[in-house]
């Protein structure tokens, strides 16, 4: 097929992948940028579940499963109205000659919300900021298309992520943003997931019970969660991924964070019975593991697998009599029941985290090459060598169906923001 003359190839993956194998056609390329479209929303998801919804027959004990917390960086190709940060200048002067009484802001109006701007900006060069019990907004006022840092971030608040639900909470955002900004990108900078199950916290024996992959077994403590005495939680790492295990009913006492509250009677919590929570935190460079494109397409495809990373090889609580080796005994109980809540994220798709150096796929081929040996071997010994040679190779040769392919990359093509 001819390439049309005006098509600039690499200017994206998938539209070149969908010209050269899928007969797609280039009608023209978009120059100007006033007349970009919108960033788009998530209209359909191939890998997300209602996070409210909970099949008591199957999952008896959890009462919430979901995203507890979800920072977004975007990068910025122009902001449609460039004399609006005049607004934002005044109100951060105002509020830093309030003194005492504009710690936490001036209220302003922002394209149709209000917020609380704040006198200060951040680390990393956000000049403005404005928050409101929805997000938080972090601005950079020079647009540069992301490059070589995103111009916006959005935290989103935990209650309005649990009323809302992680993809609508999304939309809305996109939404409200596509009137002032042209976006150029997405990506997820955190991510919390996280599951309740009714029972008391069970104290933990860190000799026995603890199965980790955590190489410093010092990020393991309980100190920041213990009163009394009795431990409250406990905390597996740190950074990059980060596990707490640890008493939600006695956080929100302490706290005062009742947003949850409802949804846990809804999936039948009596209002009088311990929680516990098991919540994994992914940063920036725990979710590249993943992918390294983390965008909040993929990582709504991803949230299964990582949830099953977490809680199977990440970290584990097993029963220690069920072994003679704590490597090897079995989970216990309600570890069990989390490990299966990977379900309630999504179909699970087989991701496995690995080191990603730049776009070199030489560490796939290594690890599929340690597969196929590791298959030869198991099936030679039941087979023999040759026969089991044969069969590897017609296994190799096996081509995924057209139509498979083609159904991924329109399905994809749905949430990726091309010119």
């Amino acid at each position: 097929m001819e390439l049309n003359e005006e098509y600039i190839p690499g200017s994206s993956y998938l539209v070149d992948h969908c010209v050269k194998e899928l007969d797609a056609e280039i009608t023209g390329i978009e120059d100007n940028p006033d007349n970009k479209p919108p960033f788009p929303c998530l209209t359909g998801a191939s890998n997300t579940s209602n996070s409210y919804r909970i099949e008591k027959e199957s999952y008896p004990n959890i009462v919430a499963v979901g995203v507890d917390t979800l920072e977004l960086n975007f990068g910025v190709s122009k902001y449609r109205y460039p004399d609006m940060f005049k607004k934002l200048d005044e109100s951060k002067l105002i509020a830093a000659n309030s003194g005492y009484k504009g710690n936490r802001g001036v209220s302003i109006g922002w394209f149709g919300n209000e917020f609380m701007v704040q006198a200060r900006g951040s680390k990393g060069g956000y000049e403005y900021i404005l928050r409101n019990g929805d997000i938080d907004l972090q601005i950079m006022p020079e647009a540069k298309g992301g490059n070589p840092s995103p111009e916006l971030r959005v935290i989103f608040h935990s209650p309005y992520l649990w009323h809302k639900g992680d993809i609508q909470a999304y939309n809305e955002v996109i939404n409200y943003l596509n009137e002032w900004v042209m976006l150029e990108y997405c990506k997820v900078s955190r991510a919390d997931l996280c599951a309740d199950r009714l029972m008391p916290l069970p104290e933990l024996n860190r000799k026995t019970q603890v199965v980790t992959r955590l190489r410093d077994k010092n990020l393991y403590y309980g100190g920041d969660f213990i009163s009394g005495q009795r431990d409250t939680g406990y905390q597996f790492g740190r950074g990059d991924i980060a596990c707490r295990f640890y008493d939600k009913t006695y956080e929100i006492k302490s706290k005062g964070k009742g947003h949850i509250f409802p949804l846990w009677i809804d999936n039948g919590w009596d209002e009088k019975s311990p929680v516990s929570r098991l919540e994994y935190q992914i940063r920036r460079e725990g979710l590249r593991l993943f992918d390294k494109n983390m965008d909040f397409v993929t990582f709504q495809d991803t949230k299964a697998d990582i949830w099953s990373y977490g809680t199977d090889k990440y970290l584990r609580i097993v029963d220690p009599d069920t072994a003679t080796r704590k490597e090897r005994a079995k989970v216990t109980e309600y570890w069990e029941e989390y490990q299966d809540c990977a379900w309630l994220f999504g179909e699970r798709r087989g991701v496995l985290p690995y080191k990603q150096i730049g776009s070199d796929y030489k560490p796939l081929i290594d690890q599929s090459n340690g597969c196929l040996a590791s298959a030869l071997a198991r099936l030679a010994a039941d087979v023999g060598k040759e026969k089991a040679i044969s069969i590897i190779e017609k296994e190799c040769r096996h081509e995924i169906p057209r139509d498979i392919i083609e159904d991924a990359l329109l399905q994809k093509a749905r949430f990726m923001h091309m010119n």
